[in-house]
């Protein structure tokens, strides 16, 4: 089944399935291979964040240039490439909805969550099965280098280091204003009535409650 066929509108979402064939498709896309035309339903994808075996990997889409900018391509010392050999999660997000692709044994499959119709608000505390935002601090206090394309190294006490596709300071990072921005959904159970997060998905960065896209 390919995210055309959509499944019904799932607390305040739709959700479909992606298989293999279009799963390739947004890689190619994110990839910039062969000058790849944007899928259909890539509008309003504005991040990426890949998982690969060697490390985490971030990306922003330029709307005007329609070109992806991923962190390996300004800071390969602590970014590493995309590939998919390597890779084991990537999620393509924005304010509309996002695409979220895995590995399994059989290759890549993924799925689609779009924004349903127009209902309740986040956290309208009227309607328990409305969607419910919460944003959490992206890990940082050091501001090691700014790189091509307002892309940030930062990196923790630990040792763990990132390239964060904003342009953000040591400051912004101490006070935990740059933050990500994530989305749940939910649905009840027919005989208990019991409320369950449904679906998760990743909305936005931000900085100091702004987006920044």
């Amino acid at each position: 089944m390919t995210a055309s066929e959509a499944s019904p509108a799932l607390g305040g979402c739709r959700l479909s399935p992606l298989d293999s064939a279009a799963c390739q498709r947004y890689l190619a896309w994110l990839l910039g291979e062969d000058e790849a035309a944007a899928p259909e339903g890539a509008n309003g994808l504005d991040w990426a964040l890949a998982h690969c075996d060697d490390g985490v990997t971030w990306g922003r889409y330029d709307v005007g240039a329609k070109v992806w900018y991923l962190g390996n391509q300004v800071a390969p010392e602590v970014s590493p490439p995309i590939r998919r050999e390597s890779l084991q999660e990537l999620r393509l997000f924005g304010e509309t909805g996002e695409i979220l692709i895995w590995r399994t044994d059989a290759g890549f499959r993924g799925r689609v969550l779009r924004e349903g119709d127009p209902g309740p608000e986040p956290g309208d505390a009227s309607n328990p099965l409305g969607p419910s935002d919460d944003s959490r601090i992206l890990r940082g206090l050091h501001v090691f280098a700014q790189h091509d394309h307002d892309f940030t190294h930062v990196g923790d006490r630990t040792g763990a280091e990132q390239v964060l596709p904003l342009a953000v300071t040591a400051d912004q990072l101490r006070s935990g204003q740059v933050r990500l921005l994530v989305r749940h959904h939910f649905e009840s159970d027919t005989k208990t009535g019991a409320v369950r997060v449904a679906a998760t998905r990743l909305v936005m960065l931000m900085v100091g409650g702004r987006h920044d896209a």
